[in-house]
């Protein structure tokens, strides 16, 4: 159809120490991918408090994957 899209992609780097960060591009997406290193449990164990993070910010129709 001719649409250009623009896709975006920001790594948030995960760690606790960037969390004040992270939070500031909670703020009008579009969409949410949370990823993991299935090498590394604690990695894995962190998605749940990662969900629950964003859940805290009102983002209206976001997809989250």
């Amino acid at each position: 159809d001719g649409k250009t899209i623009k896709l975006q992609i920001w790594d948030t780097a995960g760690q606790e120490r960037f969390r004040t960060i992270t939070s500031s591009y909670y703020r009008g997406p579009h969409g949410i991918i949370v990823v993991y290193d299935v090498t590394d449990q604690e990695s894995f164990n962190n998605v749940k408090q990662w969900l629950h993070e964003i859940d805290r910010y009102p983002c209206e129709n976001v997809n989250k994957l």
